[in-house]
């Protein structure tokens, strides 16, 4: 392995220790496990005239209802706390003065960027799967005998397919934007604003303004610029109802607009960290720093200051934060240059 790769490799595995320690993640699972038991009971389910006559009821197991389900909370919940935690990773380590103490090291802007956002990234990519793992265990495996006419046979498809079409590539969208927003104007109120704006935008336009007069084209290109793909699910499955055999047994079809929009999505997010990757070096992060700072001894500089940056995020005091993370990695007060 490289020198680069290992030094990406420690911000990676630093910050996802980080990511996965923080109030912040497991908030998000413990919200993300009692919405699935909840969820579980029959709360949310696809109307079908079929139930409504007495006929078969729609399953909560089938493809269409978790896609229904996982792409809600993707644009409501998993938007918010991803956008916070992506947004706030360049954020802190300005507030702990970790950033004077990486520009003396030879952590370039790339390495620094992609280790910290896919470290994020990867947290909550574990936080979706957990949520498959809690959806799986309360709809399957859990007695319940009020839904026993709601449950159909297990088909892991019908779990992956949502997560891998709705979830994953608005998962990258919305890191990739607060992460560049966050190291743009490394000011926290924006980044907090940022998934404010997503929920506000999907619940009260997104999703669901679709008059009769409404042009189809313009429909359509509604659907193809939601992140989380729920309204192209809506209209285009759900609003015309198809039975509930029909949703109990068939897979989502996908069309080619729709695969291109995920495409395009997945895209933006991560030209949005190249961007922010872009802004880091100009900032005067990464191997060009060197030649103006002290140098570290290549073992200490980057297991040693990020270590110390991810404890230090958890100290109140600012003064405190910068002599702690200086003393650790071994370099005395005042050696450092300023930005």
């Amino acid at each position: 392995m490289t020198h680069s790769l290992k030094r990406a490799a420690a911000v990676f595995r630093l910050e996802l220790a980080h990511t996965l320690s923080r109030p912040l993640f497991l908030f998000l699972v413990a919200l993300l496990l009692l919405l699935s038991f909840g969820l579980s009971r029959g709360n949310v389910t696809i109307v079908s005239g079929d139930a409504s006559v007495g006929g078969t009821k729609a399953w909560i197991t089938s493809e269409f209802a978790f896609a229904f389900v996982l792409s809600t909370l993707v644009g409501v919940i998993y938007a918010f706390f991803l956008g916070i935690a992506s947004g706030l990773a360049v954020v802190q380590d300005d507030e702990c003065h970790v950033s004077e103490l990486l520009q003396s090291t030879p952590l370039s802007a790339r390495e620094y960027a992609w280790g910290k956002f896919l470290a994020v990234l990867g947290g909550f990519g574990a936080a979706l799967g957990l949520h498959l793992l809690f959806a799986m265990f309360f709809n399957q495996l859990v007695p319940n005998p009020h839904t026993a006419e709601i449950r159909g046979p297990f088909e892991l498809a019908n779990y992956l397919r949502p997560a891998l079409v709705f979830a994953a590539p608005a998962l990258v969208f919305f890191g990739g934007v607060a992460f560049y927003l966050g190291e743009r104007t490394r000011r926290p109120l924006l980044v907090f604003l940022f998934p404010l704006a997503v929920f506000l935008l999907s619940i009260f336009f997104l999703w669901e303004w679709s008059p009769s007069w409404l042009d189809p084209r313009l429909n359509r290109a509604l659907m193809l610029i939601d992140p989380s793909g729920f309204r192209w699910l809506n209209e285009t499955w759900l609003r015309l109802d198809r039975g509930a055999r029909f949703y109990n047994t068939a897979r989502i079809s996908l069309d080619a607009g729709f695969l291109a929009s995920r495409a395009v999505f997945l895209g933006l997010g991560l030209g949005a960290v190249w961007l922010a990757e872009r802004g880091l070096a100009r900032r005067g992060r990464g191997t060009e720093a060197v030649a103006r700072g002290t140098v570290l001894p290549e073992a200490v500089t980057v297991d040693a200051v990020m270590a110390n940056a991810v404890t230090a995020a958890t100290v109140t005091a600012e003064g405190s934060k910068g002599e702690a993370v200086t003393a650790a990695a071994g370099i005395p007060a005042g050696k450092l240059n300023p930005v």
